[in-house]
């Protein structure tokens, strides 16, 4: 599209208009100083760790500051989290002086397109797109991870193929998974808390954030392919534990302790699907994970999930587990490792001496009154 009048080209789309033009707009700014010797938030000098600011930066304080802050300025390293400036530091930065700034249209494009963005954003009830919203304390209280936890996870979750969407970021969908796991709550309640349209886009990013995490985190977290058996017996292995099962004297021999736990879940509308997770025990729809940890509680691997009727015991899971071999564990253990498991365990016996493994699992009465010493 051409306008004549003012000799400005323009080409359009749904949203950005880009010119051809280079003129630029110059403006009256209250401005923080540009000194590379000086910190722009503080005004300490610099020292080892200096961070350049970007213009990102520079523009997002530019609104809620009123505050520009000029190329080239820096500040210590100790007032960005996460590549921007803290709350700390945002509440400490003052104007140095009254400076023109020369934008160009490029510039100001930039400007527009972040100011949509924060005023998108301010009009969520929740957001993890800015890592400064919640504290420590609220991190761990809705995620179970601190700040930085959170962070570095979020990082390692971007590098599978996740990607951003109009509807989330990559943070936004790892945080409402974690909120999803830590308060259980619904996916209606959840479309309303992130102002997200309906619970099936919920349940769509829940699902991508439990695909990239399983792709990127999983593999090198959990599972018998995270950690050898060396680590187990140097590292996490109690002494004490050591002394009981094996008397001490051995440092080649794996001890871990393998039970079933429990992860209750809703009243399925499927009839064969309820009747195969309803537990006649605990009375209610679950589903049961074999938990296989360290005597100092380090989690080695967690297989399943399994059904939970009168089928799927803890002897009947173990049984399963090693015929099939379920994530090598058997390539993993060697003759003589100690398997610890209670009495549920009992008729998996057979089946772990077979495989020359030791189990040992708390004695019976056989009609006695207590136990000898």
């Amino acid at each position: 599209q051409t306008d004549d009048s003012s000799r400005l080209t323009t080409v359009e789309n749904p949203t950005l208009i880009t010119t051809t033009n280079h003129q630029v707009v110059k403006l009256q700014l209250n401005a923080t100083s540009s000194s590379h010797t000086k910190c722009c938030v503080c005004r300490e000098n610099l020292r080892d760790h200096a961070v350049k600011i970007t213009f990102q930066i520079e523009i997002l304080y530019f609104f809620s500051r009123n505050i520009w802050i000029p190329e080239g300025a820096r500040c210590l390293s100790g007032h960005l989290i996460n590549n921007l400036l803290s709350k700390e530091a945002v509440v400490q930065i003052k104007p140095f002086s009254i400076r023109y700034q020369d934008l160009s249209s490029s510039d100001v494009q930039l400007i527009l397109s972040k100011a949509q963005t924060l005023f998108e954003n301010g009009k969520k009830r929740f957001s993890f797109d800015d890592p400064r919203d919640l504290n420590d304390d609220e991190y761990c209280l809705l995620a179970s991870l601190s700040r930085d936890n959170f962070n570095d996870f979020v990082q390692i979750v971007s590098s599978s193929t996740i990607r951003p969407s109009c509807n989330r970021s990559i943070r936004t969908a790892v945080g409402i998974y974690l909120y999803k796991l830590r308060l259980g709550i619904s996916n209606r309640l959840l479309a309303c808390m992130f102002q997200i349209a309906d619970k099936r886009t919920v349940s769509r990013i829940i699902n991508s954030a439990r695909q990239a995490i399983v792709k990127s985190f999983v593999p090198d977290n959990l599972g018998f392919g995270h950690v050898t058996r060396e680590d187990v017996i140097g590292r996490h292995t109690t002494i004490i534990a050591r002394e009981l099962m094996c008397g001490g004297d051995s440092t080649d021999t794996a001890i871990i302790i393998i039970d079933g736990t429990y992860l209750y879940i809703q009243k399925s509308r499927n009839n064969e699907f309820q009747r195969k997770t309803f537990n006649l025990y605990k009375k209610r729809s679950l589903l049961k994970p074999m938990m296989i940890v360290t005597t100092t509680g380090y989690i080695v691997a967690c297989i399943g999930q399994f059904m939970s009727d009168f089928n799927n015991n803890d002897a009947a899971i173990m049984k399963d587990i090693l015929l099939r071999n379920t994530d090598n564990i058997l390539s993993w253990l060697k003759e003589h490792d100690i398997l610890v498991v209670d009495r549920g365990f009992r008729d998996s016996i057979g089946v772990m001496k077979a495989l020359g493994l030791e189990a040992t699992m708390p004695s019976f009465l056989d009609d006695r009154r207590q136990f000898s010493a």
